[in-house]
Parts: structure tokens; sequence; C-alpha cells
């Protein structure tokens, strides 16, 4: 077992002799993306549902080959205060390169961009903010009534 996680192990109070634990993909590099999808279609009052999104998912998926799509979905809200204020019902939508799914960071990017590009033109969105662990993005789709990305 990995140094660090058995002092994290003990430090939590667990025995390690007591539980049987097979620790893989050791060697993989953390790597995560975020997304906060919107609620409202387009800005409008009429609202995509929980189901809508799922339903969504597992239909865009398997359109990018070899694309498998492992993550969690988060009901929340978009809160702007300040100047402008705006609240919005949304779904963050959390996704990593897991040791069970290992590959590349480039390949697991574009996979997703192209993942989420498509997501967000299904559920009618106007723009969709990605962050990475390394960087983030704005993908303007082709329903972006007022495109603002320089």
């Amino acid at each position: 077992m990995a140094d660090g996680l058995l002092k994290s192990v003990k430090k939590l109070g667990i025995r390690y002799n007591s539980i049987k634990m097979n620790i893989v993909g050791m060697n993989i590099n953390t790597f995560e993306a975020k997304v906060i999808l919107g609620l409202k279609v387009g800005y409008s009052e009429e609202l995509i549902t929980l189901n809508q999104v799922k339903s969504a998912i597992r239909e865009i998926a398997p359109t990018i080959e070899g694309y498998t799509f492992s993550g969690t979905l988060t009901p929340g809200e978009i809160i702007v205060a300040g100047k402008n204020e705006y609240q919005e019902p949304c779904i963050l939508i959390t996704t990593s390169i897991y040791p069970r799914f290992p590959q590349e960071k480039t390949k697991f990017k574009k996979e997703f961009i192209e993942f989420i590009g498509k997501l967000a033109e299904e559920l009618k969105q106007e723009r969709i903010g990605i962050t990475f662990t390394d960087e983030s993005l704005m993908i303007e789709t082709k329903y972006c009534k007022h495109p603002d990305i320089k």
C-alpha cells in the first residue's frame, strides 16, 4: 500500500489490518472537469428537468466514438449578485480521469468538450462554461442570441 494512503487511513482511525483493500490506479494523476448547466431553456422561463438532462446524457454519450461519461449530477442554483442580479436552477456536472477509466488528459478534454457542446445544444442552452483542473473555457452554441466571447 502506498505510504500516503496508509498515513491517511491511520489518521482516520481505521485499522488497516481489519479491512481488505485492493488499491489500484495509484499512478493516475487527478484531472477534473466541472460544468454548471443552467436549467432554463435559453434564459426563458421554460425549465429543463433532471430527467431530461439524464436522458440527453444517455443519448449523446454514445455519439462520441469511444466515449464513456462517468460523473455526478448535483442540483443547485446559479446566483449572480452585485451590479447584475440573476438566479437560475442548475445542475453541476462533475467528472474526472478516473482510475477505472484512465486516459490521456488531452483526449479526455477533447471528448468532454465535444460531449458538453452537444449536450448544451440538445438542451437549447445559449452558452456553457467548462472548468478543467488546468483551464476554463466557454462554448457558445447555435442558440446564442448575444455572443459575448472575445
